[in-house]
């Protein structure tokens, strides 16, 4: 039995630079965290003593004599990427609701990727499994978006990533103390929206946008960072914020507008959606005495969270 952990990301600054059609042009500079809250996976080969079906639980549960019949898009064509030819119990369940901004079906992704490797006991470079992730996203299963939520889980921590014109693409923790990382995740707060919506055709809305002042934006915020200037870190999120709502009227709505509204009248530094938008997680920088106000306001749609530097993780491996 293979137990994995895949942990979701909060993207800060350079959302929507890291589409193809853009970084082709003009390349992406993206800075990010991963958190604490995981996609869990569990796989092992069946006992010979049952059925030769294969049992796939997630939302449903699917009993399978072929990976075509698994209902799940994800789950069936990574099984046949991965040409795995025995019969397996697969189970997997998530800290957070689905679509809601925080890379979760890419983390998804990537963690039963490198489940199934640990248990076929096969290696693979980093870089390699987030390419065939990416491949089995916007290749196969033809799903819109960019390519940074494939690199985050594997890597994990607080990080920038450079993708170049070629595709290629460099990660570097952040050079600030553990200090300022401490104080930095004291002062951000996640609301949920309470909402879920499809999100594929918000994701082909950012499809072939300007988006430079945005790329720009994230390598002022690397200089902010730097300097470990919170404040000018959350005016910039901010400003951000401005620019990625601008590039379709699917990004927003009323209600995300109104939740904006309020915590910057509160006095936060600075505000974002999480993800392509419509739905999901608002990101909110702020002091201490503003966040006492908006966990006030918002106490029951808190979701509490500290950064994680690990990464996908095999946590069990047991193989009778």
């Amino acid at each position: 039995m293979i137990i994995v952990t895949s942990p979701l990301r909060v993207s800060l600054f350079g959302g929507s630079t890291d589409y193809e059609s853009f970084y082709k042009e003009h390349g992406s500079f993206i800075i990010g965290t991963t958190i604490d809250k995981y996609i869990y996976l569990s796989m092992r080969y069946r006992s010979k003593i049952l059925s030769n079906e294969s049992v796939i639980t997630y939302s449903k549960c699917d009993i399978v004599n072929s990976w075509n019949e698994i209902k799940n898009p994800l789950i069936r064509e990574t099984l046949k990427f991965k040409k795995l030819e025995k019969s397996i119990d697969f189970n997997s369940f998530s800290d957070i609701p689905t679509r809601t901004g925080l890379g979760g079906s890419s983390s998804f992704c990537v963690g039963l990727l490198y489940t199934i490797n640990k248990l076929q006991d096969t290696t693979q470079d980093k870089k390699s499994l987030i390419k065939d992730a990416i491949y089995i996203e916007r290749q196969i299963l033809n799903e819109s978006g960019g390519i940074q939520d494939q690199i985050w889980p594997i890597y994990g921590g607080l990080n920038t990533i450079e993708i170049l014109k070629d595709g290629n693409f460099f990660v570097k923790p952040l050079s600030v103390t553990e200090e300022f990382k401490k104080e930095l995740q004291s002062s951000m707060i996640l609301i949920y929206t309470n909402d879920q919506r499809s999100q594929d055709e918000i994701a082909k809305s950012h499809d072939h946008t300007d988006k430079l002042a945005i790329k720009q934006i994230s390598h002022q915020a690397h200089e902010y960072f730097l300097h470990e200037d919170i404040k000018s870190i959350g005016k910039l999120l901010y400003e951000s914020w401005k620019e990625k709502r601008n590039i379709s009227n699917l990004v927003s709505t009323q209600k995300i507008d109104n939740i904006i509204e309020t915590v910057m009248s509160l006095g936060a530094y600075g505000v974002k959606l999480l993800g392509s938008g419509g739905c999901g997680f608002i990101l909110v920088i702020c002091n201490s005495t503003t966040k006492q106000k908006i966990n006030e306001i918002f106490e029951n749609n808190i979701m509490s969270f500290n950064f994680e530097s690990k990464g996908v993780s095999e946590v069990f491996n047991y193989k009778a």
